[in-house]
């Protein structure tokens, strides 16, 4: 039987590369181990970061990302499965809309803290991308969700982000959803001004900044 730190690797190799099957056979070796499902997601969404910087410099291209982040998703529910089989996620219960702002079509970081989140306890509501304010916001509604998880890519749709928050407020119910803020042009400092709850710089720190909006 392979150790934890060769089944994390396996899984890592297996997805920086696109392979679904290898990355299949490594989530299920690790399900079957009985290791901790959050520990494979860290190690898959760093395979992923990886991915991303293929396609920055242009050694992948936009299919073989999309099929990667296709395997991310299935692996991550798939690991979700395990830990609510397990009664895991009674710990950190709650609800998250999110999605990549409106005028914005790149979803690769999205997908990966829609999947960290998931494996975390979360229950996920994904509105995919290029998703209008008031669309965002009526999900948080109609889903009672905690947090409203807000993604951009590009400085030009970044104001967006901004404008949920104003939307909240204008409809009376900002105390009812707090606001999580991330991607690329976004800052702690534009977070702050935009009247966000919490900024996350990348998957990791957003599960984590997660937990503490549900806390509070």
């Amino acid at each position: 039987m392979s150790s934890e730190n060769e089944i994390l690797q396996k899984a890592y190799d297996a997805l920086v590369a696109i392979d679904e099957d290898g990355t299949a056979e490594a989530v299920k070796e690790w399900i079957d181990a009985n290791l901790d499902p959050v520990t494979l997601l860290n190690k898959l969404a760093d395979a992923m970061t990886e991915v991303g910087k293929k396609f920055e410099t242009m050694e992948y291209y936009l299919p073989q990302v999309m099929i990667a982040a296709d395997i991310m998703d299935s692996s991550s529910t798939a690991l979700s499965e395990k830990m609510a089989a397990a009664g895991e996620t009674s710990a950190t219960k709650g609800t998250v809309v999110i999605g990549t702002i409106e005028g914005d079509i790149h979803d690769l970081g999205k997908n990966i803290v829609a999947g960290m989140l998931k494996a975390s306890g979360f229950k996920v509501v994904d509105m995919g991308r290029d998703v209008p304010v008031t669309t965002m916001v009526q999900a948080a509604k109609d889903n009672n969700a905690d947090i409203i998880a807000g993604s951009a890519l590009m400085s030009t749709t970044m104001p967006y982000l901004g404008d949920v928050v104003k939307l909240l407020e204008g409809m009376g119910i900002r105390e009812n959803h707090k606001v999580m803020v991330g991607g690329a042009p976004v800052s702690q400092k534009y977070a702050d001004d935009a009247g966000a709850d919490a900024y996350a710089e990348n998957a990791h720190q957003a599960v984590e900044a997660a937990k503490k909006l549900i806390s509070k």
